[in-house]
């Protein structure tokens, strides 16, 4: 199984780093969005250079926010968990696409889902878990996603899988900053999987990933399961 090795050590420096970085990226992507709105203005009088060159700066803003959204990501995957979670994992899922959508019809993507149970951890922790999955396979290229879970005594069991290109043999896709998997629609600073892995643990579960002999990926996280209902 690819993944499988104990859980991370605290990176206090790397966080700090995170949120520095995070902090002036924001500026000077302010800065940008602020000379795009301003080209924006002129665009009928840009000609043909000055419309690529509109179109790529406002690329280049959307990459660079993702980057911040990144980073700051692992700041908050480094905080301390709420207590009591629990999260209707559809829903959590049913918001996962709906930030995503305009990625998701660029290519476009095929999802497929089977229902998902409840478990112990926090909506927004879910919610950002699947985020990050699912980008993680659109940056290898997927344009098939799917989901599927289930409950096993105590815990719940969630399988996510994608048609992307498979990590190679021997690599490490939940280090921080490891390499991307392919090139999709959708690449950021290539902690997605990471951060997906300390929502996981600090919630009291694990993840790991394997690639099927088809070439399917399959990422397994399993979660402390909701409590039952008291009569």
């Amino acid at each position: 199984m690819i993944g499988e090795e104990p859980a991370y050590p605290p990176q206090d420096s790397l966080e700090a780093f995170a949120a520095l970085a995070a902090h002036q990226l924001g500026e000077a992507i302010a800065l940008m969005r602020g000379a795009g709105a301003v080209i924006q203005q002129q665009q009928g009088t840009l000609g043909p250079g000055g419309q690529d060159a509109l179109r790529a700066l406002t690329a280049g803003g959307e990459r660079a926010q993702r980057y911040v959204d990144d980073l700051l990501d692992i700041v908050r995957a480094g905080a301390e968990a709420a207590q009591d979670g629990l999260s209707d994992l559809d829903l959590a899922f049913d918001a996962a696409l709906a930030e995503l959508d305009p990625y998701l019809h660029r290519v476009p993507v095929h999802v497929q889902r089977e229902a998902l149970p409840h478990a112990a951890i926090e909506f927004g922790d879910a919610r950002r878990v699947l985020v990050h999955l699912i980008r993680s396979a659109l940056s290898a290229g997927a344009t098939r996603l799917g989901i599927t879970g289930r409950c096993e005594g105590a815990e719940a069991i969630i399988e996510f899988f994608d048609n992307g290109t498979p990590a190679p043999a021997g690599a490490r896709p939940f280090e921080p900053f490891a390499a991307p998997r392919g090139k999709g629609v959708l690449v950021g600073a290539g902690v997605s999987l990471p951060v997906s892995r300390r929502l996981i643990e600090r919630a009291g579960g694990h993840i790991g990933m394997t690639v099927r002999s088809d070439g399917a990926t399959i990422t397994t996280f399993h979660l402390p399961a909701a409590p039952p209902a008291r009569p």
